[in-house]
């Protein structure tokens, strides 16, 4: 499991995180509230761990090579 999220990357899914979190506790009802709860939840790990699946299965890298 090798990171693949780089710093940028990081920031705008932390700004997310915020985003869906705040959707899901004011603006929605139901089943919305849990889809955007999870949203927030899913980027917050992947901000966390630097590692996304979805960019590891596509191949995308988004941190800056060594050297």
């Amino acid at each position: 499991m090798a990171p693949n999220v780089g710093s940028t990357d990081r920031m705008v899914r932390y700004l997310l995180v915020v985003v869906f979190a705040v959707i899901a506790l004011f603006f929605v009802a139901g089943i919305w509230k849990w889809v955007f709860g999870l949203l927030a939840v899913v980027m917050l790990v992947t901000a966390t761990t630097n590692f996304c699946p979805i960019w590891a299965a596509l191949g995308i890298n988004t941190r800056r090579k060594a050297g």
